[in-house]
């Protein structure tokens, strides 16, 4: 198969880049394809490197720098898909898609969904138009993938008027490689927020846990972004983003990362990544953390302070080995690969004999007025 990606015009796309969940999405469906014998075109930052069949430049270093200044790849950059950076991305990497057509059925897939909707318009008619992960509130893709059915679920109300999803949208969930991640059995005394800094990420929810039970936290996640906490927590350490490596070892020493998200996380990648290191999540009880943590096996979901305290109060009843087992079983990379081989192979055929296919094959009952 033939695949024309779009990378995150925000960063390049690299592996230590951990702070994008896009980025990393990007690098590593390039990786595992490539790894497949598929052919992988990537267009993206001058700065990017992928596994890929070719790499193309769509970005110019003058014009990404006036847009986003001096900040390192460790400050959270502003998501602004109105910006000339953008702009540039788009216009540049329709015009190679174009010239770099194989087929009539090659994939251009927009792992930055609303941020490459210029360029989809350009290639709608000669394409097949795939957003592969769409943990974001929009589409533009007639062929969409959700990381859970919670975000399924939610965008049908955004996506289609009459409530009846359409077959061309599927859930696969993140693939992670294993040997990315340590295990580890003995934790040290100490729980573990890591992510974005914002209010909306439940940090002072966290913070007041660490306070309430006299237990260290670590906040690691980019220190440039505003909210409302307070910085006066004894028990505390503020850290800014730290490198693949430093990640991997923070992750594998908590005894716990709590995650107490205020809205619905279309998934939840540091809780994956937490189970791939033994250490169990305490989490709020809704999106994707409703979906992949599982109460009383991986960790506790709450929905009170109360729970709260009182999970971090057992938490050492939950079994890590079978944190990192079910890591495996459900978000290794080789049997996600297999999934997102599989849908588009389903895309080609429904494609080639139509949807009267799915209809001869399939029995449905649709209801009206459901």
């Amino acid at each position: 198969m033939i695949f024309h990606v779009l990378s995150v015009p925000v960063y390049p796309t690299k592996k230590e880049i951990s702070i994008c969940a896009f980025t990393q999405s990007t690098y590593k469906f390039c990786k595992s394809m490539v790894k497949k014998g598929h052919t992988v075109f990537h267009y993206g930052h001058p700065d990017s490197d992928v596994p890929c069949t070719k790499h193309f430049s769509v970005i110019s270093s003058d014009v990404y720098d006036k847009v986003y200044g001096d900040k390192t790849w460790k400050e959270f950059h502003s998501q602004s898909v109105n910006n000339e950076v953008h702009e540039e991305f788009n216009k540049n990497a329709a015009n190679l898609i174009k010239s770099n057509k194989q087929s009539s059925s090659d994939f251009v897939l927009a792992f930055w969904g609303i941020g490459h909707y210029e360029c989809l318009k350009e290639l709608q008619d000669d394409f097949i138009l795939v957003e592969p992960t769409i943990s974001y509130d929009s589409a533009c893709a007639p062929y969409k993938v959700f990381p859970t059915y919670a975000q399924l679920h939610k965008m049908q109300y955004k996506i289609y008027n009459n409530n009846i999803p359409s077959f061309n949208d599927v859930v696969i969930p993140p693939g992670f490689h294993p040997e990315d991640f340590e295990y580890k059995e003995e934790k040290q005394d100490y729980i573990l927020y890591l992510g974005r800094m914002i209010d909306a990420k439940g940090i002072k929810i966290a913070q007041e846990l660490s306070k309430a039970s006299q237990t260290k936290i670590k906040f690691v996640g980019p220190q440039n972004l505003k909210h409302t906490m307070s910085k006066d927590n004894p028990y505390a350490e503020y850290i800014h983003t730290v490198s693949y490596e430093e990640r991997k070892t923070i992750l594998a020493n908590a005894k716990a990362l709590i995650m107490p998200s205020l809205y619905s996380e279309p998934c939840g990648w540091t809780m994956i990544e937490s189970f791939f290191s033994g250490t169990p999540v305490i989490s709020t009880d809704w999106g994707g953390l409703a979906e992949y943590n599982q109460h009383g096996k991986t960790g506790y979901r709450c929905r009170s302070f109360n729970e709260f305290f009182h999970a971090l109060g057992i938490i050492d009843r939950i079994d890590k080995s079978y944190c990192r087992e079910y890591a495996e079983k459900a978000f290794h990379i080789d049997s996600v690969t297999a999934c997102y081989e599989r849908y588009f192979k389903n895309i080609l055929t429904a494609r080639k004999y139509g949807f009267g296919y799915v209809q001869e094959n399939c029995v449905f009952t649709v209801r009206e007025n459901v």
